[in-house]
Formats: C-alpha cells, structure tokens, sequence
C-alpha cells in the first residue's frame, strides 16, 4: 500500500524525518553502510527512512510539503527494490557494474524518460547521412588503453539538468571541444545553450548531425562562460556574442559502424555517440556496464554521450564514457560501457550513431 494513502503512515514518516533532521548524519560512501558493500541488501522500513533523508542531503532535495515527500518517498522505496534486487541478481564479477542511489533515486522511470531521454527518430538523419572519414584499417598503430582527459581534451562533467533532453547537444559541443584542443592546443568549454538556442531543434528534437550542421554555418561556438546554459531553449543572440576562436569544425562524419571502426575513431579523438539507456543505465553507479536490459539487435537509441578514450581489464575491454547528468550519477559523471563483445550494434547500440568532427587546420 502507497504511503500516500495513509495518513497515519505519514504522520509517522514525519515524526521520523524530524528525529533524523535534528541529527548529524555522515554520508556513506554509496551507501554501502546501510545497502551492504554490493548495495544487494534491502534495508528495514526504519533504514530505509533513514536511507532517504541522508540520501535527501547528500542531493539537496528539499520538497514543498509533507505530502510531496511522502509521494517521492514510495518512488524512492521503489528504486531502491529494483536497485537492490538487480544487483542481487547480477553474476559475481570484480569489475561488472553496480546499481546505487544516484541523484533520480527520487524519479520514477517514466518521469525520468519523460525529462531526461528522448526517442531518435533515426529517419531523419537518413539524408545527411556523410561517408565514413575513419577507416577500421587506419589505426594500426593505436595504443591499447587511451584516456584523452589525461590528454587536455576533455572539459568538465556538465549537467543538461531537468526537463530538457539536449544530450544530442552536450555530446556535439564535447566532439567539438576535443578536436579543438587536439588540433589548437586550447581546452574551451563551449556553448550548449547557443546551439539549443539557434538551432531549429529543441530539447527533445534534435540530433548530432543538426548541432554539427549548425556550427559549420555559424563558424563556430561561443565559449560556455559568454554564453551559459539555462536548460531550456531562448532567444538566439549568436550575432550578440562572438564565437570562441577554439570552436570551429569544417565538417563531420559518421563512424563506421563496427566495434574496430569507433575504435579507430576514438583513437584519434572524442567521438559522439548516441545509445539505449534502459531503467538500469539511470541508476549506474560502477563497473562495466554490459548493457542486459538494452533492446536485443537494435539500433533505437534514447540517448547521446561522448566516448572519451578506452582500456582494459583482466581481459575486458571498456569504452570510458563521459555523461552530462552531473557528477552525482555513475563515476563522478562518467561510466565504462564494454566494448568488443560480438553484439551486432555493441552494447546497447553504441557502434550505430557515433560521429567525428573534423577540423582540417
């Protein structure tokens, strides 16, 4: 039964929130003081209250009344079983991936796709469709483990925040910020809100070939700083604000579509790519995500993210994927998606819809 319909429930919850407010709680590491060190085990009632209101200031989450907290509350209790229970499930591993309380632990799975991912209506990319510029023979000499971070190329973890799916966007301006640096020497983080702003898309309209398309015409970015994100789309003002002059690509390719192709590519440079993030995927805290859950030979995507560089570990091969949910979810904003795994499309589509900017100078 729904604590939202019982009120004498509530008015125990509440009693409980006002003891745990009025203590000083460390927060656990993952939670794994509570959930147990593979957060498998499901805590009792009185736990759980416990676990959410440290949860609730660990994210900053202050809800406008009783009943409100007591609705997210059931939503919270309700990841948490599927959370502890998908571990649980999951075959022992050192490196597979584990669920945790991330900062949606409070969103149901259809509020978060509602807010946060959107369906990529793959045929409208059909006609713009460029020639593969990587060839999967082109990159012999490549090392065996590769992480452009360490390498300058990669600007901090962002957050598209609430209700607006401008992923397509995020993993664009990361491409283009990596070539840049790459080719110029210069890391600048650039505009999102420029091109959520001027491009004909909107936030859950768009796709990678669109935001490329656009800074081609423009010229370039402006800089994050001169033009910052607000998450939801605004006047353009691209003829108010210069463009950075460590923004500018000529033109973009997509990837061939095979694991050596985006192998190739991300040797060379950042790559954008767009995937299927099913339940579990929102819920990522570490390891190697092997995608169980993704649709089975599928190219459907829901989402977009930027492969920044690659390794290996006890023999499994992994991209390192850079996220724009804020560095509250998965590691520190970012997560290993494995690579090499003789799926068609790889790991929940990860080799279909990847993309590289080229800038020639």
């Amino acid at each position: 039964m729904s604590l939202t319909s019982n009120p004498f429930l509530l008015i125990i919850i509440f009693t409980i929130f006002l003891c745990l407010s009025s203590s000083t709680y460390g927060i656990p590491t993952k939670y794994s003081s509570i959930l147990g060190p593979k957060l498998d085990k499901l805590p009792t009632q009185n736990k759980t209250i416990e676990l959410f209101q440290i949860w609730m200031k660990d994210h900053g989450r202050v809800y406008k009344d009783l009943e409100e907290k007591a609705k997210k509350f059931d939503i919270f209790v309700s990841n948490l079983k599927y959370i502890t229970e998908s571990n649980g499930n999951r075959k022992s591993s050192p490196h597979g991936f584990l669920l945790g309380l991330t900062n949606f632990a409070d969103w149901s799975p259809q509020e978060f796709k509602e807010r946060m991912l959107h369906k990529l209506d793959m045929s409208m990319i059909n006609d713009t469709m460029k020639l593969n510029d990587i060839a999967s023979s082109s990159c012999n000499a490549a090392p065996s483990s590769l992480d452009w971070r360490l390498k300058g190329a990669v600007t901090n973890v962002k957050d598209q925040t609430n209700d607006c799916s401008s992923c397509w966007i995020f993993t664009a301006v990361g491409a283009i910020e990596g070539i840049n640096a790459i080719k110029t020497g210069k890391l600048i983080s650039l505009s999102a809100q420029e091109l959520l702003d001027c491009n004909p898309a909107a936030c859950n309209t768009g796709f990678v070939n669109n935001a490329f398309n656009w800074v081609i015409r423009n010229g370039g970015l402006a800089s994050d700083y001169d033009y910052a994100y607000t998450a939801k789309k605004g006047f353009c003002r691209a003829s108010q604000v210069r463009n950075n002059a460590f923004s500018s690509i000529d033109t973009y390719y997509h990837v061939e579509q095979s694991e050596q192709g985006l192998f190739c590519a991300v040797a060379k440079q950042p790559i954008s790519v767009c995937l299927y993030a099913p339940q579990d995927f929102h819920h990522y805290s570490y390891g190697i995500y092997d995608g169980p859950n993704c649709p089975v030979n599928s190219k459907d995507t829901n989402h977009c993210v930027l492969i920044v560089g690659y390794d290996s570990v006890d023999g499994q091969d992994y991209w390192i994927v850079k996220n724009q949910w804020g560095t509250s979810w998965g590691m520190e904003g970012y997560m290993h998606i494995k690579r090499n795994t003789n799926k068609e499309y790889g790991v929940c589509a990860i080799n279909e819809w990847a993309y590289n900017p080229v800038k020639y100078n």
